[in-house]
């Protein structure tokens, strides 16, 4: 990958793994300080969740300017956002009670028609909500397109290190 390229793209996954940990600190503290003020801070898990996975995007953030191989801090990353992406669907419905599953796509109560039609009608609900959607799943693009830069570059050097290997003893063996 062309290092212009490659610069601009680690700049767009600092800034979109920032922006996405700064919603979800806001968003997880303030309902998880509501709810340790209220004394049941683990009645509502996602809100921990959320905090805990704003923490490991900035230790990712981190681990990335520390100089921890980029590939798995790309790999991480894109877990991550794959996480979020899923779990808004799988979690982000309407939840009752103690539930923690409640899929965004669930017809019940609601006039929307299919469950496509639910999905992204709950999802255009809040303007937050869709930012940081999008913001997530820009993430998790430039992430992949990152990993599979530093991917195919490792094994063009690999490649290239061994060519250049094979060629100084072709060359040795022709002096001899």
């Amino acid at each position: 990958m062309d290092e212009n390229v490659d610069a601009a793209l680690r700049f767009a996954a600092l800034q979109l793994a920032l922006v996405t940990a700064a919603i979800h600190l806001w968003i997880g503290w303030q309902r998880l300080f509501v709810y340790l003020q209220a004394g049941t801070p683990f009645i509502d898990p996602l809100q921990v969740l959320f905090v805990l996975s704003s923490l490991a995007v900035l230790a990712g953030v981190g681990l990335a300017a520390w100089g921890v191989r980029r590939e798995y801090v790309y790999a991480l990353g894109i877990v991550l956002m794959l996480t979020y992406l899923l779990g808004w669907v799988f979690m982000g419905g309407h939840r009752t009670g103690g539930g923690l599953i409640a899929p965004a796509w669930e017809t019940a109560g609601h006039a929307h028609g299919s469950a496509l039609a639910t999905l992204f009608a709950h999802l255009f609900e809040d303007w937050r909500l869709v930012v940081t959607k999008v913001v997530e799943a820009t993430a998790l693009v430039v992430l992949v397109a990152l990993l599979y830069g530093e991917r195919t570059t490792e094994d063009a050097a690999s490649t290239d290190g061994a060519d250049a290997a094979s060629a100084e003893e072709s060359d040795a063996s022709l002096e001899s």
